[in-house]
């Protein structure tokens, strides 16, 4: 009857914990390969990182570890998502490359922020800009969701522990109860006001570098998806544009 109790609470102490994280994993792993195909009909198995007006910045998954590179965008017929769609490169669309606003293009020289990041924000390009906003962006969400976890481990300790320590009369319960009611919240709290602070130091990066594109007039993105539908072949696709 011992046994089975200790059992029980133990799955019972870590169950909500458990499903929280493996929530949040399997949002963050479901991924599918990515495929670009080139003009000359030959095939990129990928995992896309960045879409630019002027390139694909991608892994190449047959190469070894997975390693990064890019294609210019002229090179490419059209682009299998991991989602399914479809996106047609039009030769009226991105068929010529061109080049990025320079570095310092839209800095006051004379009057640079002293604070290290800001600085660098204000001296980067604009394509520079969209990859920092995004790196701080995915750290903003991923600060947000190990706090959700940790918090949920947390409760789901306390809660327990509780319930452990007054199941029976036995000493063990209340001793095991005890400290999971105790060392379950400090632990998944100090872990989850950690994460929290990671959330919120990105997520103010992220508003500067956003701040800063707006300023320059620029897109967080490079390049809109809009969808279409051939009549000929009655088949839909979707249409890169992009910003010049």
């Amino acid at each position: 009857m011992h046994s089975h109790t200790l059992k029980k609470a133990f799955f019972l102490s870590f169950g909500l914990a458990f499903l929280s994280l493996t929530n949040v994993v399997y949002a963050q792993s479901a991924r599918k390969n990515d495929v670009i195909v080139k003009r000359d009909s030959t095939k990129i198995q990928a995992l896309i990182l960045q879409i630019s007006y002027e390139k694909i910045n991608y892994r190449d998954l047959a190469a070894p570890d997975s390693a990064k590179a890019f294609i210019y965008m002229d090179q490419v017929a059209r682009i299998l998502l991991k989602n399914g769609k479809t996106i047609n490169v039009k030769d009226s669309v991105a068929a010529v490359r061109t080049p990025p606003d320079t570095v310092g293009q839209y800095a006051d020289m004379n009057n640079l922020p002293e604070n290290k990041f800001e600085r660098s924000v204000v001296m980067a390009n604009s394509d520079q800009l969209r990859d920092k906003y995004e790196y701080h962006k995915n750290k903003s969400i991923d600060g947000k969701n190990g706090s959700i976890v940790f918090t949920s481990f947390a409760a789901a300790s306390f809660i327990s522990g509780i319930i452990i320590a007054n199941s029976g009369n036995s000493s063990d319960n209340k001793k095991f109860g005890n400290s999971l009611a105790i060392t379950g919240p400090v632990f998944g709290g100090v872990f989850g006001l950690i994460c929290f602070k990671n959330h919120k130091f990105h997520k103010a990066k992220a508003a500067k570098v956003k701040s800063e594109l707006e300023r320059r007039n620029q897109p967080l993105e490079s390049f809109r998806l809009t969808p279409g539908f051939d009549v000929q072949n009655k088949s839909g696709f979707l249409t890169l544009r992009v910003f010049f």
